[in-house]
């Protein structure tokens, strides 16, 4: 039961090092239907796999999949296994104990590179499909993640407090659990915003750079003016050129 979304991103990660089902969230679908693309990934890879829609459970939090998610998509294999849209993501995961054991993937899924896509005397801005895979290097750089601005994500970027960073909104998931990790970096002084899971994929930072279109600011990207409906790379130029007090 994964508390992130159903991209290739996310699901990546388990399926590297082999499970027997998954069930995540679709964050609204979103562009492209990248908030469900792990799925028939998953497949290929022998693993039965579903998402939750966006408004049933809580993005970034798997106890809320499990209890509250309601099954929106699903892969091959775990239709093949009784699971249906509609059904609870209880009765999916109870229904995929039937599948064999997951295998660890023999080759990496996930791209845990870092791209530049501008580089000025003031720092960088940084393209990372997760922010855990962001360094003490970039500190003063912007970082455009392709992962969602939950809670749950925020940990590295209090880590490292890079100038600046960009995440996906989730797809309007409850309780503003796609975005509720933004003030947690106003303590570190980090700017931080989403973008419309609608306009950019979730997962591909590339997109969340080209396409994002700002959704929601924590108090210091409002300082940074940064604001609602801005294009994402406005808006990280912006936080590249914001003076921290520090």
């Amino acid at each position: 039961m994964a508390g992130s979304f159903a991209g290739a991103l996310s699901l990546g990660f388990a399926l590297e090092v082999g499970v027997r089902g998954l069930i995540a969230h679709d964050a609204g679908v979103g562009r492209d239907g990248a908030g469900v693309s792990g799925l028939p990934l998953a497949d290929r890879l022998g693993v039965p796999a579903a998402a939750v829609a966006a408004r049933s459970a809580r993005i970034g939090d798997g106890e809320s999949i499990y209890g509250d998610g309601v099954v929106s998509h699903v892969n091959a294999l775990a239709a093949a296994l009784g699971v249906v849209p509609g059904q609870k993501a209880a009765d999916a995961a109870h229904a995929m104990l039937a599948a064999p054991p997951g295998a660890a993937s023999p080759e990496p899924i996930v791209d845990r590179s870092q791209r530049v896509v501008l580089d000025t005397p003031d720092g960088r801005i940084v393209l990372v499909d997760s922010m855990l895979f962001a360094s003490p290097a970039n500190h003063n750089d912007v970082m455009c993640c392709g992962s969602h601005g939950g809670r749950v994500n925020m940990a590295r970027a209090l880590e490292i407090r890079p100038r600046g960073a960009l995440f996906s909104d989730g797809g309007g998931a409850p309780e503003g659990s796609g975005v509720n990790g933004l003030p947690l970096l106003d303590a570190a002084e980090v700017a931080a915003a989403t973008v419309d899971a609608m306009r950019a994929r979730i997962g591909d930072p590339a997109s969340t750079w080209a396409d994002g279109v700002i959704s929601a600011v924590n108090d210091t990207a409002r300082r940074a003016r940064v604001v609602v409906g801005q294009p994402a790379g406005t808006a990280a130029r912006a936080m590249l050129a914001y003076k921290r007090s520090w």
